[in-house]
Formats: structure tokens, sequence, C-alpha cells
């Protein structure tokens, strides 16, 4: 099928992701000198490497506004890619904006991936770096008040579910959660789902592979830290900023978690990108991010000084 992107898109209607789920760790072990998180004139970036799930080692960057001393609130963000993808070279541009902009430490762990390390190791990596910020806050230069939780796509799928994890085990929640076309649900049976089966860069045969690379062969019994959507409750979350895009198979998924965030009251706000496919962060210098990016720095922006007053 053919679809109208906006013109800022066309180029990605070319791109083509594997359906063979054996390629993914060579194209990773490649990503990891293509891409590189590094420091530029407006942002310094620092490496740690901190306990990860079953004490393994996690690379995780610090990025912070050049020559900033004071202590500013964190974001703490998770890069998507399928649970199966290093983070792409947009992955760390947008990351050194929102500290740029939003005048924020992000806190970024390269967590292990699928088919590798199955769930609940990327998950748990990512939850033990959530844990890590919380409990470094003062060396890092956090205010532990003001730290929000951020994925697109799989990241987004591993905030929420750190954010539940959070809860359950009473760890300090986020001030707040931005959510950016999250994976939500392995049921895979919402309209969307159903419709967009061809869609560029990711469709619904791409994340039937991507739930069998995470899920592995174990049976899962935590599956609310997989699938949030089958969470009991999500009442405890905190305000919280979705994002959406019209052609995507995920699209469903995340306006569906959002309406369920809002029926047990909390606090939403639900954009939709219309005429925009899965992964349109991509288009970096377009208008569509141009927009969305003022969208979610006001968003920090209020939720870091609301928390502050508390």
């Amino acid at each position: 099928m053919k679809y109208e992107l906006n013109r800022e898109l066309r180029k990605l209607a070319w791109l083509r992701i594997p359906s063979d789920i054996r390629v993914y760790p060579m194209v990773s072990f490649f990503m990891k000198y293509l891409f590189r998180c590094r420091s530029d004139k407006w942002v310094c970036v620092s490496e740690y490497v901190i306990p990860g799930y079953g004490e393994a080692g996690v690379k995780t960057y610090v990025i912070e506004p050049k020559g900033c001393k004071e202590k500013l609130p964190g974001l703490v963000l998770f890069h998507g890619g399928g649970f199966i993808l290093r983070a792409s070279g947009a992955h760390y541009r947008i990351a050194r904006e929102y500290a740029r902009l939003a005048r924020c430490r992000v806190v970024f762990p390269d967590y292990r991936l699928a088919p590798d390390y199955p769930f609940p190791v990327p998950v748990e990596d990512c939850y033990q770096a959530y844990a890590w910020t919380v409990g470094n806050a003062e060396k890092l230069g956090i205010d532990s008040s003001r730290i929000v939780i951020a994925g697109d796509s799989a990241g987004g799928n591993l905030a929420a579910a750190v954010t539940i994890m959070a809860a359950e085990r009473g760890e300090r929640l986020p001030a707040g959660s931005m959510l950016i076309y999250p994976v939500t649900d392995r049921r895979m049976e919402s309209e969307s789902m159903k419709r967009y089966t061809d869609t560029p860069l990711w469709n619904s045969r791409l994340s039937e592979m991507m739930w069998k690379a995470y899920l592995g062969p174990s049976i899962v019994t935590d599956i609310s830290h997989a699938s949030v959507m089958e969470a009991a409750r999500l009442d405890f979350f905190p305000e919280t900023y979705v994002e959406v895009a019209e052609f995507d198979c995920l699209h469903d998924e995340g306006a569906g978690f959002a309406e369920r965030l809002r029926r047990e009251g909390v606090a939403v706000e639900l954009y939709g990108e219309k005429e925009c496919c899965h992964g349109y962060e991509m288009a970096l210098r377009g208008s569509i991010m141009r927009n969305a990016m003022e969208r979610r720095i006001r968003y920090l922006t209020r939720i870091f000084s609301s928390a502050s007053q508390k």
C-alpha cells in the first residue's frame, strides 16, 4: 500500500528494516563504531560503567550543558530500536538537544539487547540505570525530585516498564514520563497493528519478530514488565506526554496507553503526528521534529519547574 507521507519523510520510505533476526547482532556491532555519543560546543558527554542486571557492567552516558556546574533536573532516556538495535546517530543528537534546550542532565544507558540478551535483561538494565540515577543524583549534580523518564518506540516501552517496576519495588517514582510512539502490548490486537503490515521503517510483521526476539523461549512471569498494557493498574504514573504517528502499527497502542492512563486519573498530553510513519525522529532538520521538540521541551520545562515547587 502507498502512504501519503509528509514530504520531509519521503526519503525514509525507501529504507527497509531486515526481517531476519540473525542479522541484528552484526548490525548493532557495526553501529557501535558508526555512531558515538560525543561532546560538542553545546554539551559535555561523560561515560560511566554502572551495575546492570546480574552485576554486569552497562556503559552509560551522562550529557550535560557545557560549563554547567549547578544542580539540574535529570532525564533518564532509553533509546528505541525494537530491543534489538543500538542507539542511532539521531538518538544521540536528540539526547544532546534535550540536555541543551531543557537545561537538564541526560542519563543515557547503552542497555543490552535481544536476541543475545532477551527479557528481562534489557528492562532490568534500564531499571538499574534509573535506580543508579536516583541513588547517585547528588554526585551527578541532579535534583532527585526532578527526574523525568523517557524513550522512543521500544525505549518508550522500557520507560513505562521501569515506572511500573519502580512502583512495585518502592523506588522513587519519576516526576514525569515522556513516551514517543511507544511499544505497549505484546498481544498485537489493535486495528493499526492489523492495518499497517507494510509501512516504511516499521510494521506489524517486524513487531512480531521483535516480540519473539525480546521475550525469547522462556516463560515470562512478570509480563507487565514487558507488555505494559497488561499491568493491573497504572494510576501511580506521573503526568505523561505521548506522541504517536498516523501511519504506524504502534499508533493504537500508544494512543490506547494514553487513554488508559487518563481513565485511571493520570494527566496526559497526547499528540498525533499526521502524515508520519514510525521513526519520524530520523528527519531531524524538518518542521515535524522542530515542532515536536518545541512541545517536548515545553513539557519537560513545565514538569521540572512544577516538581521543584513541591
